[in-house]
């Protein structure tokens, strides 16, 4: 009987072995094809991973962290967003596998970013705030957590860039992110232990910790009337580089501008100097106008992979907030007169 006992217990132990070797194979030749930038085939050994796994939060955490990269450098609308909806997919089967886990909330915050660089005209507004909650969670859970930190000081960053504000501050906080890099031990060989190479390569950009100031440059361009009887004339007087076409929107509501649904845009050409736009016949009432520096023209703000963005952009008001304005900081009045407005980038 004893024997019996033995055998069975052996060919237990055999088995638990001979599984957790083929789950660390298998991850080994998943992390060495990412590596290879084979994310596709790196994808599909992991998804086989997570099926023979099912109660391992590290394949579909890594899955999603692998479809939410690789959507920042797609170029066809439709796939970007499919490939966004699979990383969301994946890391809420990570968050119900492993709850309250510091690595997943900041996947969840990049998937956050994903969506801004793939919508920003929709989601920039909506999700940057979320995004910021999201990071702060993954500290609170844990402040040790190097991707937590420097990831919050990254998208942070990118606000601060936006609107021309001096960096110094958030590339010292940066910095201080290395140690806890340096100091980072992940609790298995398939732990999350990614970001120092990123961020080191962000803090390339914090040699004086300042944003060059922008070379005055002009637009000069007439709108499509809109109904009523006063105008609004724009002035931009900071155009950086003279590439691309600027975007003008007005919107008449926060509904109109949560939702990226301006009542009428215009493109302007850029012309040395300052910039002057208008807008006819406008009824009073309540407005607020954004403006985007369209670089490469295609109709949209372009981001770096951290969520940064490429392009200059401005809205009335000039309220220096961190993150894309809002209506209620860029709305102004319309009544009887015509208005004179200077919006900077």
């Amino acid at each position: 009987m004893i024997r019996i006992v033995l055998v069975v217990v052996i060919y237990i132990l055999s088995q638990i072995t001979y599984s957790q070797t083929k789950f660390e194979q298998g991850m080994q030749q998943a992390f060495k094809l990412m590596t290879e930038n084979k994310n596709d085939e790196a994808s599909n050994m992991l998804e086989r991973i997570a099926s023979a796994e099912p109660m391992n939060w590290l394949p579909p955490y890594h899955i999603a962290l692998l479809k939410a990269r690789t959507s920042f450098t797609m170029t066809d609308k439709s796939k970007q967003e499919a490939q966004i909806k699979l990383a969301e997919d994946f890391i809420a089967t990570a968050d119900a596998l492993s709850a309250n886990n510091s690595e997943v909330y900041v996947v969840m915050a990049m998937i956050n970013t994903a969506k801004i660089v793939a919508n920003p005209m929709v989601n920039g507004a909506a999700l940057s705030e979320p995004t910021i909650k999201l990071y702060k969670k993954a500290i609170a859970l844990d402040n040790t957590n190097p991707r937590a930190q420097s990831g919050l000081v990254e998208f942070e960053m990118g606000g601060a860039r936006f609107f021309k504000q001096d960096l110094t501050p958030y590339c010292k906080r940066l910095r201080a992110t290395i140690q806890l890099y340096d100091d980072f031990k992940p609790a298995t060989a398939f732990a999350p232990n990614w970001g120092k190479d990123w961020t080191l390569q962000v803090l390339k950009g914090c040699s004086d910790g300042v944003e060059e100031p922008a070379t005055p440059k002009k637009i000069e361009t007439t709108v499509a009337p809109t109904k009523g009887s006063v105008s609004i004339t724009v002035t931009v007087p900071n155009v950086s580089g003279t590439e691309g076409e600027i975007i003008y929107a007005l919107y008449d509501s926060s509904e109109a501008f949560a939702a990226r649904a301006p009542i009428t845009t215009n493109k302007g050409t850029i012309d040395n100097g300052t910039s002057k736009v208008v807008f006819e016949n406008v009824q009073p009432g309540t407005y607020a106008i954004v403006v985007l520096h369209d670089i490469n023209a295609n109709e949209r703000m372009d981001f770096e992979p951290t969520g940064m963005p490429k392009e200059d952009y401005g809205s009335s008001n000039n309220n220096m907030r961190m993150g894309p304005p809002n209506f209620a900081d860029a709305k102004f009045t319309v009544e009887n007169k015509s208005l004179d407005l200077t919006i900077k980038f």
